[in-house]
């Protein structure tokens, strides 16, 4: 119980600093994921004590479910105005699906063993972590609370993305009230219309957890 504890106080530590800036996620989410597993694993230890025989059951590749879910509803992911801040608070929501869900599953199903107890953890765990933020950025998306607004701002630069499998994306970077470089994805018909910057209009649609979500991106001629 006394590792549970400090593995969940020194991932809170990390994850203080490090959700800050996208550059650290190859940091702050092996820590989150430590995280949520130590607190599904800490309720359990209360719990177990109260529970008699259950069976067994493998929850390991749950995972592969939201998967798909990421794939259909991931690209709204980029042109979602504060998009990183919603996958991280998503995120944390997800904490109370992860315990919930593993305290209410051990009274069904055996978590004694420890090789199965860790992979069915880990399984849930990773489950919300990929399923609650992809739905949070697609339910923002779906339902607007306003009607569509125009705002002009200024491209801190546009970047060709070559992708390691060889798909190339197109992109530019804009300072937001969440970010000095957000990042959008746009058309090789406008990237090829546009310069580093070059004022462009945006349509933006308040979505229902209040973040902007960019319908529509116009250069604006230069005179």
């Amino acid at each position: 119980m006394s590792k549970n504890i400090i593995a969940i106080l020194i991932s809170i530590l990390i994850l203080l600093f490090s959700v800050q800036d996208f550059g650290y996620m190859f940091i702050s989410l092996p820590f989150f994921v430590l995280l949520s597993y130590n607190l599904s694993d800490l309720i359990l230890k209360f719990n177990n004590k109260k529970l008699g025989k259950r069976t067994d059951k493998n929850f390991e590749w749950i995972p592969l479910i939201p998967l798909f879910i990421i794939l259909i509803f991931g690209r709204y992911f980029e042109n979602t105005i504060g998009g990183y801040e919603l996958f991280w608070r998503s995120a944390f929501v997800s904490l109370i699906f992860s315990v919930l869900t593993v305290y209410i599953l051990s009274f069904y199903y055996t978590f004694n063993d420890d090789k199965l107890k860790r992979n069915n953890i880990l399984g849930l765990c990773l489950f919300f972590l990929l399923l609650i933020p992809s739905l949070s950025i697609y339910i923002n998306y779906r339902f607007s609370i306003s009607s569509d607004k125009k705002e002009r701002i200024e491209i801190n630069k546009k970047y060709i993305n070559k992708g390691s499998k060889g798909g190339t994306s197109y992109e530019i970077f804009i300072k937001t009230e969440f970010d000095k470089d957000e990042r959008l994805d746009i058309d090789k018909e406008l990237y090829e219309k546009i310069s580093d910057n070059q004022l462009i209009e945006l349509t933006l649609s308040e979505g229902i957890l209040e973040y902007n979500y960019v319908e529509n991106i116009k250069a604006i001629n230069k005179y």
